[in-house]
């Protein structure tokens, strides 16, 4: 490899793995990967350099562990780490105080500490990644990009709740919106498609998390998830939309409020009502065909039922909301289909799409984060 090339690092830290990719000066994709199941004895290391992939299994007890292991890959694949000049890190949750990317200082970090209680899932592996980073990466700048930057650009009627005045400057509740680096990245690349610049979209992130925005003119009005990731569409696990007393009347039932959050965002939504924890199960329960993909358990007629059912409650529900953001936006040029379910389930597309007004364009775009964070920054 080229020794005098400067390198731009990203680092994207979930809930239990970290995704890297290296960029040299022209954007270009050098080496990627993933760490997966960090802090569970089968987490390992998948990651590819130009044309090859490998695959090690390693011990990863934390996010501090995993760039030890990236920062291994990068010195045994001959990269001098002095050429690599920046570190991009997404945050997913910078409230109204971060709306741009913004240089890490030990200053930063202490500000954003205060957000943890936000996007509990989130933001605390985003920190350690960069404090891991900050640690191993001494020469090189690091930079937060944020989730919610995207759609800061809502309007005050879109992105303020109907509660009293004093309670939004107090505690700052007010729909901050996320995926919003998903969703810049695939608005971007669909204004290219459309030979448009600044067009009028309907996004739609599809995968584990799920948001659908209304991009008008090229800048987010509106999205479905809100103060925490937690609202909006139905998801793999979390519940998205419901009657706020719901939580009232549990805690009420005698259910301790921590178990009721942990059965919003982890027990509820495609896998609460199905039983099934991947997508691909629940079309197969519902009687479609996944190529190459096969379930292995054994189904009961009401396991059918019941996954019939979440599949039909999560296409009505993006429903529901592509017609309010139709009515938003007046006029739509393309519906945009993005992440693990929106790109690769033609299924679902269609069932999403079928009997729209107007037979909107529909295009399907990879949606690319990392790269988006490296032209950011």
């Amino acid at each position: 490899m080229v020794m005098n090339k400067k390198f731009i690092l990203i680092i994207n830290a979930g809930s239990s793995s970290l995704k890297f990719k290296l960029y040299d000066e022209k954007f270009q994709a050098i080496i990627f990967g993933i760490v997966e199941k960090i802090g569970q004895k089968s987490a390992f290391i998948d990651y590819q350099i130009k044309s090859k992939k490998n695959k090690e299994f390693a011990r990863v007890k934390n996010y501090n562990d995993a760039v030890k292991i990236i920062l291994r890959v990068l010195q045994e694949s001959k990269i001098e780490l002095n050429n690599i000049s920046k570190i991009g890190h997404r945050v997913v949750h910078g409230a109204e105080e971060f709306i741009k990317p913004t240089l890490i200082d030990k200053k930063l970090v202490q500000k954003l500490k205060k957000y943890n209680k936000l996007a509990p899932l989130h933001n605390p592996n985003n920190l350690a990644g960069i404090k891991a980073c900050q640690k191993h990466f001494s020469q090189a700048k690091n930079y937060a990009v944020f989730d919610t930057a995207f759609h800061a650009t809502m309007p005050d009627f879109a992105s303020h709740y109907a509660l009293p005045d004093q309670i939004y400057k107090k505690f700052g509740i007010k729909k901050y919106g996320f995926h919003g680096i998903s969703h810049q990245y695939v608005s971007l690349q669909a204004a290219r498609k459309l030979k448009k610049q600044n067009p009028n979209l309907i996004t739609c992130h599809l995968g584990s998390g799920c948001s659908i925005t209304a991009i008008k003119n090229g800048k987010s009005v509106d999205t479905s998830m809100g103060f925490t990731p937690l609202e909006g569409l139905m998801m793999m696990t979390r519940s998205g939309d419901l009657d706020p007393a719901i939580i009232f009347y549990l805690v009420q039932q005698g259910m301790p409020s921590g178990k009721v959050e942990k059965l919003l965002n982890k027990e509820s939504g495609l896998l609460g009502v199905s039983g099934l924890k991947d997508m691909r199960d629940i079309m197969i329960a519902s009687g479609y065909k996944i190529p190459g993909y096969k379930l292995t358990k054994k189904l009961t007629a009401q396991d059918k039922k019941q996954a019939q059912l979440a599949l039909a409650m999560f296409v009505y529900r993006i429903k529901k909301y592509i017609g309010a953001y139709w009515a938003v936006l007046g006029k739509v040029d393309a519906i945009v289909f993005t992440a693990g379910i929106g790109e690769r389930n033609k299924d679902v597309r269609d069932l999403i799409t079928k009997d729209l007004p107007n037979k909107p364009r529909v295009l399907v775009i990879p949606t690319n984060e990392e790269l988006m964070i490296a032209r950011l920054i």
